[in-house]
């Protein structure tokens, strides 16, 4: 099985989403500062990333502070990943 690229997958949806450029996406403080975020949002980011990955991040892992920047929503699926047993 080919190791996903995590970071490509969960940036690209994100902005997907959100409806913004990549460049913005890493441009900003938090996924919070963004005008179109908002908490319905990233519960369908969530959810097509682990769609993408195949994998499912467990409820406890679901906090503010995974889900609030780019940086950490990244590392939380690589961490799930790992758990899953996939080399991130």
């Amino acid at each position: 099985m080919e190791t996903p690229d995590v970071r490509a997958v969960v940036t690209g949806t994100t902005a997907e989403i959100l409806g913004v450029d990549q460049a913005d996406l890493h441009g900003a403080a938090a996924l919070t500062d963004l005008p179109t975020f908002s908490s319905f949002r990233i519960v369908e980011i969530v959810e097509r990333v682990e769609e993408e990955l195949d994998t499912e991040v467990e409820a406890s892992e679901l906090t503010p502070d995974n889900l609030s920047r780019l940086d950490t929503l990244i590392a939380l699926f690589e961490r799930t990943l790992n758990a899953d047993g996939v080399p991130g």
